[in-house]
Protein backbone atom coordinates (compact mmCIF):
# COMPACT_ATOMS: atom_id res chain seq x y z
CA UNK A 1 0.00 0.00 0.00
CA UNK A 2 1.28 3.38 -0.92
CA UNK A 3 1.55 6.48 1.77
CA UNK A 4 -0.10 9.83 0.37
CA UNK A 5 3.84 11.01 1.00
CA UNK A 6 5.00 8.73 -1.52
CA UNK A 7 1.98 9.99 -3.99
CA UNK A 8 2.48 13.66 -3.73
CA UNK A 9 5.94 12.91 -4.45
CA UNK A 10 5.19 10.92 -7.65
CA UNK A 11 2.86 13.37 -8.77
CA UNK A 12 5.27 16.17 -8.19
CA UNK A 13 7.98 14.43 -10.48
CA UNK A 14 5.60 14.38 -13.27
CA UNK A 15 4.85 18.19 -12.91
CA UNK A 16 8.51 18.44 -12.67
CA UNK A 17 9.06 16.48 -16.02
CA UNK A 18 5.87 18.56 -17.88
CA UNK A 19 7.18 21.83 -16.94
CA UNK A 20 10.94 21.04 -17.66
CA UNK A 21 9.83 20.07 -21.21
CA UNK A 22 6.99 22.70 -21.63
CA UNK A 23 10.46 25.42 -20.45
CA UNK A 24 12.81 23.30 -23.13
CA UNK A 25 10.21 23.35 -26.13
CA UNK A 26 9.88 27.49 -25.19
CA UNK A 27 13.45 27.69 -25.23
CA UNK A 28 14.09 26.39 -28.49
CA UNK A 29 11.06 28.50 -30.61
CA UNK A 30 12.51 31.37 -28.85
CA UNK A 31 14.67 32.61 -31.63
CA UNK A 32 12.38 31.70 -34.51
CA UNK A 33 9.92 33.89 -33.15
CA UNK A 34 12.04 36.62 -32.04
CA UNK A 35 13.39 36.43 -35.80
CA UNK A 36 9.74 36.42 -37.62
CA UNK A 37 9.14 39.17 -35.28
CA UNK A 38 12.35 41.47 -36.23
CA UNK A 39 12.58 40.53 -39.97
CA UNK A 40 10.19 42.39 -41.24
CA UNK A 41 11.03 45.34 -39.03
CA UNK A 42 15.15 45.06 -40.44
CA UNK A 43 13.72 45.26 -43.83
CA UNK A 44 11.41 48.16 -43.51
CA UNK A 45 14.51 50.56 -41.68
CA UNK A 46 17.14 48.71 -44.46
CA UNK A 47 15.13 49.79 -47.04
CA UNK A 48 13.46 53.27 -47.36
CA UNK A 49 12.49 54.76 -50.63
CA UNK A 50 14.36 52.78 -52.72
CA UNK A 51 17.53 53.39 -50.27
CA UNK A 52 19.54 51.48 -48.54
CA UNK A 53 20.22 52.95 -45.00
CA UNK A 54 24.05 51.55 -44.28
CA UNK A 55 25.41 50.74 -40.58
CA UNK A 56 26.99 53.20 -38.86
CA UNK A 57 28.36 54.46 -35.04
CA UNK A 58 29.10 57.40 -34.25
CA UNK A 59 32.40 58.24 -31.65
CA UNK A 60 32.66 61.05 -29.53
CA UNK A 61 35.52 62.66 -27.57
CA UNK A 62 36.33 65.92 -26.02
CA UNK A 63 37.64 66.91 -29.35
CA UNK A 64 36.25 65.00 -32.61
CA UNK A 65 33.26 63.10 -33.46
CA UNK A 66 34.27 60.58 -35.55
CA UNK A 67 31.25 59.00 -38.16
CA UNK A 68 31.90 55.40 -39.50
CA UNK A 69 29.69 53.88 -42.12
CA UNK A 70 29.85 50.48 -43.83
CA UNK A 71 28.84 51.18 -47.50
CA UNK A 72 30.44 48.59 -49.86
CA UNK A 73 29.92 48.76 -53.29
CA UNK A 74 29.61 52.72 -53.14
CA UNK A 75 31.14 54.56 -55.91
CA UNK A 76 33.42 57.03 -53.80
CA UNK A 77 32.65 59.50 -56.98
CA UNK A 78 28.88 59.88 -56.23
CA UNK A 79 29.19 60.13 -52.23
CA UNK A 80 27.51 63.20 -51.73
CA UNK A 81 28.16 64.32 -47.97
CA UNK A 82 25.89 67.18 -46.67
CA UNK A 83 27.06 68.26 -42.82
CA UNK A 84 25.97 70.58 -40.50
CA UNK A 85 26.73 71.35 -36.72
CA UNK A 86 24.26 69.15 -35.40
CA UNK A 87 24.16 66.38 -38.33
CA UNK A 88 25.43 64.38 -41.00
CA UNK A 89 23.92 63.20 -44.21
CA UNK A 90 25.15 60.79 -46.59
CA UNK A 91 23.71 59.80 -49.79
CA UNK A 92 25.91 57.26 -52.27
CA UNK A 93 25.40 55.21 -55.17
CA UNK A 94 26.40 51.92 -56.28
CA UNK A 95 29.68 51.96 -58.64
CA UNK A 96 28.73 51.09 -62.19
CA UNK A 97 31.41 48.33 -62.81
CA UNK A 98 29.59 46.79 -59.52
CA UNK A 99 26.66 46.74 -61.15
CA UNK A 100 27.40 45.45 -64.26
CA UNK A 101 28.80 42.86 -62.67
CA UNK A 102 26.42 41.33 -60.15
CA UNK A 103 23.01 42.87 -61.15
CA UNK A 104 20.74 40.01 -59.75
CA UNK A 105 22.28 40.48 -56.31
CA UNK A 106 19.64 41.69 -53.91
CA UNK A 107 21.25 44.34 -52.79
CA UNK A 108 21.81 46.47 -55.82
CA UNK A 109 17.85 46.40 -56.16
CA UNK A 110 18.12 49.75 -54.25
CA UNK A 111 19.16 52.97 -55.58
CA UNK A 112 22.02 52.93 -53.62
CA UNK A 113 22.08 54.37 -50.05
CA UNK A 114 20.87 56.99 -47.64
CA UNK A 115 21.25 58.32 -44.18
CA UNK A 116 21.26 60.58 -41.51
CA UNK A 117 22.77 60.71 -38.78
CA UNK A 118 22.37 63.35 -35.53
CA UNK A 119 25.16 63.86 -33.82
CA UNK A 120 25.54 63.73 -29.86
CA UNK A 121 27.41 67.56 -29.70
CA UNK A 122 28.01 69.64 -32.31
CA UNK A 123 31.02 70.39 -34.63
CA UNK A 124 32.70 72.92 -36.46
CA UNK A 125 31.47 71.81 -40.08
CA UNK A 126 34.04 74.02 -41.80
CA UNK A 127 36.15 71.87 -40.70
CA UNK A 128 34.83 68.52 -41.13
CA UNK A 129 36.92 65.75 -43.04
CA UNK A 130 36.06 62.16 -44.91
CA UNK A 131 37.84 59.20 -46.16
CA UNK A 132 36.33 56.29 -48.29
CA UNK A 133 38.27 53.08 -48.65
CA UNK A 134 37.47 49.40 -48.69
CA UNK A 135 33.67 50.11 -48.43
CA UNK A 136 33.94 51.86 -44.95
CA UNK A 137 33.46 55.72 -44.97
CA UNK A 138 35.03 57.82 -42.00
CA UNK A 139 33.90 61.48 -41.19
CA UNK A 140 35.52 63.30 -38.52
CA UNK A 141 35.37 66.80 -37.46
CA UNK A 142 36.32 68.72 -33.99
CA UNK A 143 34.00 69.32 -31.55
CA UNK A 144 32.64 73.38 -31.35
CA UNK A 145 34.36 75.15 -28.40
CA UNK A 146 31.37 76.76 -26.68
CA UNK A 147 32.46 80.76 -27.47
CA UNK A 148 31.54 82.82 -24.58
CA UNK A 149 32.65 86.58 -23.46
CA UNK A 150 34.82 86.96 -19.88
CA UNK A 151 33.24 89.02 -17.85
CA UNK A 152 34.35 90.71 -14.61
CA UNK A 153 32.75 90.84 -11.46
CA UNK A 154 32.52 94.03 -10.04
Amino acid sequence: MMMWGEGFERIEKIVDQIVNRIVRDISREVPRIVEATISPIKTAVEIVAGYRRPYSEVYSTDDEVTVVIEMPGASKETIEINVNEDYVNIHAKFSEELLNQAPRYSIFKSKGYRLSVTLPVKIEEKDARAIYKDGVLVIKAPVKKPKGVSIKVE
